[in-house]
């Protein structure tokens, strides 16, 4: 027995969203007390919509409802669901349907669905509103192609595995009836001849794209029409039926061409399809009128801007301006037996509904929300806090992965300024770690494939933008955690037992000023912090004058690693044990009182504590060492681990903790004891 329904991939998956360029405001939530612990101020900013609108992909529509599949939040496959106009919602099982234009054309301009039974050969003609069925026998040696309302379409092959016939199957006092259709003469019928149809007709493609087919699913009448085409390539045809019209569009074309179903061998009437510059046109009908959105290109960058979506218009028939519908829409138009059609699409991600297109009492078209479709949050995959300014590295926020910045007050009332974009970032979590530089400026490294050589790019608060390449040799993709430290006007770059300081203000233009043998340095305003190797030894070096300050702290071993936050220096020996052992000797250092401290755990440096981030346990703990002599950790909050990101980011030019939920919300505190002169 042969398979009568091709199971097929996720469409939706297949959808992509054509572009509209808009800002997406963000508000903070207001802040609130701290959940754990101390009690501190606390700023917590929700996550920004993402750029792109939820997917909602339209399958079919009838004159009491449409089917859909809705994009689910946690990326498992959605189920068929069968909406009615009254707002009743109903899982289709079982259903396999395919979008026009792929390799069946399922349930389309009525409400009956169809619905396979495993390969037996029998169709449950499913009424999606109530759930009751109607089975029917598809022929042995015929393959399921289409189905409209209670009428399946099939084929059969030839004995060269040509589509000799199309068959018309019905339901009589419960046995399957089959209507034979041959192509006309000289044609032969497409492998997948279905374009658009309804309860009564059906427009079929011949292997040749000069001519269509009108077929009455009543009769079996087959009426040949000319499709004007200028490439004779029948897969770049498609069509859409009313109940006043038909009409079809050849990719390429700046013209649709429309007939009167009652008259399909009459007059052709030619109508100017809007161009967008989003993709090829998707045409469909609503009264006097020929609607279109957009199919979007396939993308040829290799980080491509998210889409949103081509406008939707109408335009007259008979001729005339068109009128813009919605800004941006899915290319999907499910038409519906009645009159009008189905689409998804709005301004943005925030408006995004299911919409009626219907005509209005004078004629033009109207629409109605069926359905609204709410905002997917964005993608966060970096955090930085320097200077009161948090940083974040968003996937899918704006139509290109970027770094977006608010200004953050602690003191008196927290809050949360505006929300704007940096720059643009790498996409991925290798690259484009964000670093805070404590003047507005930001600081990350992205790959160039070009050159395959790491580039330092600094995005200043002014807007400018400054890229220093801080090796000259080739570079393995996998090398953008180099980013050190960033201050000011400088940054520090390297691995092993390399350091490159970069001045990005440099006379002349930004440029790499220090070329270091030293496994660890850091910055502190104008100074850079080093070791020279030596057990225990450490020193300043004031990048402008140049003078050097040693200093001796009790490490018993060479210093891999090196914070400097005020009068504090965290120093690190990790990396010296190949086997990963996480007892190699750490500690802060005084520089005011020249004592060692030593904490619980390793940490990022605070003005006067250490964050770490307990990977095993899920939590984010601080422990306070103003008073000179470590504190009991205590627990900020709950933070799982996430790889190959940073989740968050200790201000060492202020007070404040920063971090990001799994959900994408940012949270901002400040450590809860007052600092120490």
């Amino acid at each position: 027995m042969n398979t009568k329904f091709e199971h097929v991939p996720d469409i939706a998956r297949r959808l992509a969203l054509v572009l509209a360029l808009a800002a997406v405001p963000v508000a903070a939530v207001s802040p609130v007390a701290h959940a754990k612990g101390a009690e501190a101020a606390e700023v917590v900013v929700s996550a920004p919509d993402r750029y792109t609108p939820v997917q909602d992909v339209l399958y079919a529509a009838g004159d009491t409802g449409y089917l859909h599949r809705r994009e689910t939040g946690d990326g498992s496959t959605a189920a068929y669901q069968w909406r009615g106009y009254d707002g009743s919602e109903r899982t289709v099982e079982g259903f396999t349907g395919q979008l026009p234009g792929q390799q069946g054309y399922y349930g389309a301009g009525t409400d009956i669905l169809p619905v396979p039974v495993g390969a037996s050969g029998v169709v449950q003609l499913r009424d999606p509103a109530t759930g009751e069925s109607t089975p029917l026998t598809v022929p042995d040696g015929q393959y399921t192609l289409a189905s409209f309302g209670r009428t399946v379409l099939t084929f059969s092959y030839n004995e060269v595995w040509q589509v000799d016939k199309l068959h018309i199957l019905r339901l009589q006092d419960g046995t399957t009836t089959d209507t034979p259709v041959d192509p006309p003469s000289g044609l032969r019928f497409d492998r997948y001849p279905v374009a658009a149809g309804d309860g009564q007709v059906a427009v079929v493609k011949f292997t040749r794209g000069h001519t269509l087919g009108i077929l009455d699913l009543t009769t079996g009448t087959l009426t040949p029409v000319s499709t004007h085409a200028v490439v004779d390539e029948s897969w770049s045809i498609q069509a859409a039926v009313s109940p006043t019209h038909i009409a079809w569009y050849q990719q390429g074309m700046s013209q649709a061409r429309v007939i009167r179903r009652d008259d399909p061998a009459g007059t052709q009437t030619a109508v100017a399809v809007p161009s967008s510059g989003e993709g090829t046109p998707v045409v469909g009908l609503a009264g006097d009128w020929l609607l279109t959105a957009h199919r979007p290109q396939t993308p040829t960058e290799q980080n491509p801007p998210a889409r949103r979506g081509g406008p939707l218009r109408a335009t007259p028939i008979g001729g005339g301006t068109p009128l813009t519908l919605l800004a941006s829409a899915q290319p999907g138009l499910a038409q519906i037996p009645g009159g009008g059609a189905v689409t998804v699409g709005g301004a943005d991600a925030g408006d995004w509904a299911v919409r009626r297109i219907e005509t209005a009492s004078d004629g033009r078209p109207t629409l109605r929300t069926l359905s609204e479709v709410p905002a997917a949050p964005a993608v966060l995959r970096g955090i930085a806090l320097a200077g009161g300014q948090l940083v974040t590295k968003e996937e899918d926020s704006a139509p290109r992965p970027s770094y977006q910045t608010r200004k953050v007050t602690l003191t008196g009332t927290p809050s949360a300024g505006e929300r704007s974009e940096v720059t643009t970032a790498p996409p991925g979590d290798s690259y484009g770690q964000p670093l805070g530089a404590g003047d507005g400026s930001v600081v990350h490294v992205r790959y160039d494939e070009a050159t395959q050589r790491d580039v330092l790019v600094r995005a200043s608060a002014a807007g400018t933008r400054t890229e220093v390449v801080p090796f000259d040799r080739v570079m393995p993709p996998t090398s953008g955690r180099g980013l050190r430290d960033a201050a000011g006007r400088y940054a520090v770059y390297g691995g092993g037992d390399e350091r490159m300081v970069v001045d990005f203000e440099a006379p002349g233009g930004g440029a790499v000023v220090q070329q270091l043998k030293t496994p660890a340095a850091a910055l502190q305003g104008t100074t850079l912090w080093t070791t020279d190797g030596t057990a225990g030894r450490i020193e300043a070096r004031d990048l402008v004058s140049g003078a050097v300050t040693p200093y001796t702290v009790d490490a018993p071993c060479v210093i891999r690693d090196l914070r400097v936050v005020g009068r504090w220096v965290y120093w690190d020996c990790l990396g010296q044990d190949t086997t990963g052992d996480l007892s190699t000797p750490f500690g802060v250092y005084d520089l005011k009182t020249g004592d060692g401290i030593s904490p619980p755990k390793r940490g990022k440096l605070g003005d006067g504590f250490l964050v770490n981030h307990d990977t095993a346990a899920g939590e984010l703990r601080l422990t306070d060492f103003r008073t000179g002599t470590a504190a009991e950790p205590r627990t900020l909050t709950d933070l799982p681990a996430v790889p190959g990101w940073k989740n968050y980011d200790v201000d060492k030019f202020g007070d404040g903790i920063a971090w990001l939920d799994a959900d994408g919300t940012a949270h901002v505190t400040s450590s809860g004891t007052p600092a120490r002169s």
